[in-house]
């Protein structure tokens, strides 16, 4: 069979609705140029991010300002901000010196995502397999996380694994989104109390659910429902801050 009659077939399968792997593969490297386009140079995302990074930086100080550390004996000036940034932009790779200025500091979050967009291997997995693997995370206890090895149990050091359909999810304020890919990459933590740095794996998270977009481009406008909500955190942090993914001077955001 030629080529021609291999691609109509896929595109007949596809249009039938039956998964396949060719045609999950083609709708991922979309999503990710999509995303990769609508994410460079986009005022509101920077703004967004940094208002969602003062309030969890903030938080995290307000409470370690109550904590044993503020009984510390010599405890060096602004070390609640410190110990702050460090289990939020240290968690997730930032080398000190931390920003104080909450725009810096999306402006960097949204940098590495950009590397992540930019270098990941793109994986798919079919719907049979999501539901298995779905069924096994639900019988994983917190304890069973520390066996995990970095370098031993994760085989690609930077990957974009896009889902077959969107998980629903509950966020740290209760409300409910939905994750449609994981992202990951090897990242050094550095963290303080004492200073060290220790391997990680940062991981970002994308929806499809919060918000729509409509983009304007060279090739017309269109309506993308790959730009929503990502939350980035660390593997080990526990931290996330929630943004868009997928936004540009040319996309108008709307509740969808």
């Amino acid at each position: 069979m030629g080529k021609a009659s291999r691609g109509k077939r896929e595109r007949s399968r596809d249009t039938a609705g039956q998964w396949t792997a060719a045609g999950a593969a083609r709708a991922a490297h979309r999503l990710r140029e999509q995303t990769r386009e609508c994410l460079t140079g986009n005022p509101w995302v920077q703004m967004t991010l940094a208002s969602n990074l003062n309030n969890v930086v903030t938080e995290l100080h307000s409470v370690l300002l109550h904590s044993d550390l503020a009984d510390m004996a010599q405890r060096p000036e602004d070390l609640a901000w410190d110990a702050a940034l460090s289990m939020t932009l240290g968690k997730q790779g930032y080398r000190p010196p931390w920003p104080r200025a909450a725009g810096e500091a999306a402006a960097w979050e949204i940098r590495q995502i950009g590397k992540l967009l930019r270098q990941a291997e793109v994986l798919v997995i079919s719907p049979a397999a999501h539901a298995a693997v779905m069924a096994a995370a639900a019988t994983l206890e917190p304890a069973d996380l520390s066996t995990l090895d970095r370098d031993r149990d994760i085989l690609v050091p930077i990957g974009l694994l896009v889902l077959p359909e969107p998980v629903v999810v509950v966020n740290r304020t209760g409300s409910l989104s939905d994750t449609k890919a994981f992202g990951w990459q090897f990242i050094t933590q550095h963290q303080v109390l004492p200073t060290a740095q220790y391997p990680g794996v940062r991981v970002t998270t994308s929806g499809t659910r919060t918000w729509s977009w409509t983009c304007s481009g060279p090739k017309g406008t269109t309506r993308l429902r790959c730009c929503s909500t990502a939350a980035s955190t660390s593997a080990m942090c526990g931290c996330p801050s929630t943004r868009p993914a997928c936004a540009s001077p040319r996309c108008t955001p709307s509740r969808g």
